[in-house]
């Protein structure tokens, strides 16, 4: 999944893989999928070599970084 981020702004490419928008062990289905143009919470995973952020929307994720 691209995604842009609005906070804060960049132009930095970014990117959710499927597996990592759910907990779930089973692989997530389409249905399971955020609606385009939908806004969601993420964290950063990583800087991939190629400069692409990496980002994991998994509420475990969101609930380790607000710690």
């Amino acid at each position: 999944m691209e995604v842009e981020l609005i906070a804060p702004v960049t132009k930095v490419l970014a990117f959710i893989d499927f597996v990592n928008l759910t907990d779930s062990l089973e692989h997530p289905r389409p249905e399971d999928f955020p609606a385009i143009d939908s806004t969601l919470d993420a964290v950063v995973l990583d800087f991939m070599p190629s400069g692409e952020l990496r980002l994991s929307a998994r509420p475990s994720s969101l609930t380790r970084q607000q710690r």
